[in-house]
């Protein structure tokens, strides 16, 4: 569980954006930990206003005119800013956070204790918090995560911060994504995802078409896997555009005990009737879920009438630190060219791409559990 559950672990509001780099986790932390945020200019230009009336008030007086500011982690959190550190897990995550009435002009903060935070409900104020956090990257490199939760001590607050969010929010996603991509600028960009060796491959190993997509989603590989599992017609669906591939029937939106056991060797319906469809080509639980043309399963002899193509789908899960999954799926297919494959090849890969987004998309919903207020 991250250190960020610990101090809330519900909220009203909950966002989270990651970038991928090149950089070990060790260098990560320490560019993470030096974060300036007044490097920003939309930064910059909100503390020049702040600091107006004290410029004006010393030009006025003959005084000198006030120090440039940094902020860094330790600027946001010294006496008197309304925020503090809750608490650090040096190299790998520190969480920042804040009680107040965030909608008022001038935020009356309440000074409160790491240890208090948690505890404090008392009526009419928001509760805010963020962390930065550094996880290991499967292949190389690391993620850098950024996660913000909020919650209100009663309803009238809660009201209250939705209004103020409407307006604000865009500028607190702006920030926080414009950070994640400096950091990736200066830490370098992470292979991309399309080049890598991914298990499943070589079950294929001349593949004439390959298209790779990935989501990170938020929930760890044993909460993602009973989804994967269940896939399937005459099953829990497919969780893409069901009149397409499902005959209208909706996906599932829990998960279905009965469809939770699968061996390599299973036949997984195609369509609503009948028997055909994909077989299970390799299996490994909270890893790996390979999918792909029956001809293709261990010991099956080769099929004399062989269908003008062959292919693979993979399902592989990369844990995200302990609360994150980054999902990998990958088609490959082999086929006999000719012109009615070249005639039917852009519309298949049109059609792939739309209804793969899709999948990805409503998984990452159906498993991230609690409902998420998005913009």
């Amino acid at each position: 569980m991250s250190l960020i559950h610990e101090f809330m672990p519900g909220c009203s509001l909950r966002e989270v954006d990651r970038v991928a780099v090149a950089a070990t986790p060790e260098r990560a932390w320490a560019a993470v930990r030096a974060i300036d945020l007044s490097h920003i200019p939309f930064i910059r230009w909100l503390f020049a206003l702040r600091l107006l009336p004290q410029r004006i008030r010393g030009r006025l007086r003959g005084g000198p005119p006030p120090r440039s500011h940094t902020m860094r982690i330790e600027d946001i959190v010294a006496p008197g800013n309304g925020f503090v550190l809750l608490g650090e897990e040096p190299g790998r995550e520190l969480v920042v956070g804040s009680i107040g009435r965030f909608w008022q002009p001038r935020i009356d903060f309440v000074e409160v204790t790491p240890e208090r935070f948690t505890a404090f409900e008392q009526p009419g104020f928001g509760k805010l918090t963020w962390n930065l956090r550094v996880d290991p990257r499967e292949g190389g490199g690391s993620w850098i995560g950024v996660e913000l939760r909020v919650t209100a001590t009663d309803a009238a607050s809660w009201a209250r911060f939705r209004r103020y969010w409407w307006l604000i929010g865009r500028f607190s996603r702006a920030i926080r994504k414009g950070e994640l991509h400096r950091l990736r600028r200066e830490l370098g960009p992470a292979r991309s995802e399309r080049q890598v060796a991914l298990p499943g491959d070589e079950l294929i190993p001349m593949a004439r078409l390959q298209r790779t997509h990935a989501r990170t989603l938020d929930a760890p590989p044993s909460r993602v896997w009973p989804w994967l599992v269940q896939m399937g017609c005459q099953r829990g669906g497919w969780y893409s555009l069901d009149r397409l591939d499902n005959a209208g029937i909706p996906s599932a939106d829990r998960i279905l005990p009965r469809f939770q056991h699968l061996s390599v060797g299973d036949i997984i319906p195609a369509r609503p009737t009948g028997a055909d469809g994909f077989g299970v080509l390799r299996l490994e639980p909270e890893r790996l879920l390979v999918l792909g043309s029956p001809s293709l399963l261990p010991g099956r002899p080769p099929d004399p009438g062989w269908l003008p193509y062959q292919s693979t789908w993979a399902f592989v899960l990369q844990p995200v630190g302990r609360d994150a999954t980054r999902l990998l799926v990958r088609v490959r297919a082999d086929y006999r060219p000719g012109p009615r494959m070249a005639l039917m090849k852009p519309l298949l890969v049109a059609a792939h791409e739309l209804m793969e987004r899709a999948q990805l998309r409503h998984l990452g919903r159906r498993v991230a559990g609690p409902p998420v207020l998005t913009a």
